[in-house]
């Protein structure tokens, strides 16, 4: 008894709305690794075309102007952050494992990213774009809040302190210098660099923990952490 084969389902067809979001997705990264290899500057759209496999026209049809795609750029990058549970410690632990454990986590997964220093690349090759400018600018504004939410949740000691935010700014700066230095660290001064670098760390996460336990012992009694508020999924940086 012959049996006929019963085909399946056939494949869905993409809509052109989701084909155009890949194409997107396509040339944002693109765009994003030879920004990474190369420069801002030699980013133009007829070099995006040719290393994404597209025609010019193709990538304006999605990006009008170099402006509108460094936004999706930015965009993009910002939103390729970590957990926000990878990133910020249980407030339970000891200040100094905290600490540790937080600038650590930051450095690996933010600031010694290669991304971290494509999103600076942007920032500084599009001073004279306010389009651009100011899109970055609203991003920064949502950074910030986001990150200064996780960093008093996690070092709820802090939350009273009159200097918070002038030390929350002095912490981040912080590894913001120490991203940026990787621009400018010999292949063959590496192994020294990143020796000292971890010392800097540790010296970071140490002045985090002292300023907590200085201001518990100011306060007079163990802080009551305050309950963490819902947070979206990801963390921004």
């Amino acid at each position: 008894m012959n049996h006929s084969a019963i085909p399946g389902p056939a494949p869905r067809r993409r809509t052109q709305a989701e084909r155009s979001a890949a194409t997107q997705q396509h040339l944002i990264a693109t765009a994003i690794e030879l920004i990474q290899q190369r420069s801002l500057e030699e980013m133009s759209i007829h070099e995006l075309a040719r290393s994404a496999g597209v025609t010019s026209g193709a990538v304006q049809h999605h990006f009008e102007s170099k402006a509108v795609l460094m936004m999706r750029v930015l965009s993009e990058l910002v939103e390729r952050r970590v957990e926000a549970g990878e990133l910020w410690p249980a407030h339970t632990l000891p200040a100094a494992e905290r600490a540790s454990l937080f600038v650590q986590a930051a450095w690996d997964l933010i600031y010694a990213q290669p991304r971290f220093v494509v999103a600076w690349n942007i920032y500084l090759g599009c001073r004279n774009q306010p389009e651009v400018l100011g899109h970055i600018a609203r991003l920064r504004e949502q950074i910030n809040a986001q990150m200064r939410e996780g960093f008093f949740d996690t070092f709820a000691e802090l939350t009273c302190a009159p200097d918070r935010d002038a030390f929350l700014g002095l912490v981040f700066s912080s590894l913001r210098g120490m991203g940026l230095l990787q621009l400018f660290v010999p292949a063959e001064g590496a192994l020294a660099h990143g020796a000292m670098l971890q010392g800097q760390l540790r010296c970071l996460a140490e002045q985090i923990a002292a300023r907590c336990q200085a201001t518990s012992a100011l306060r007079g009694a163990t802080p009551v952490h305050r309950p963490r508020r819902s947070s979206p999924s990801k963390v921004k940086a």
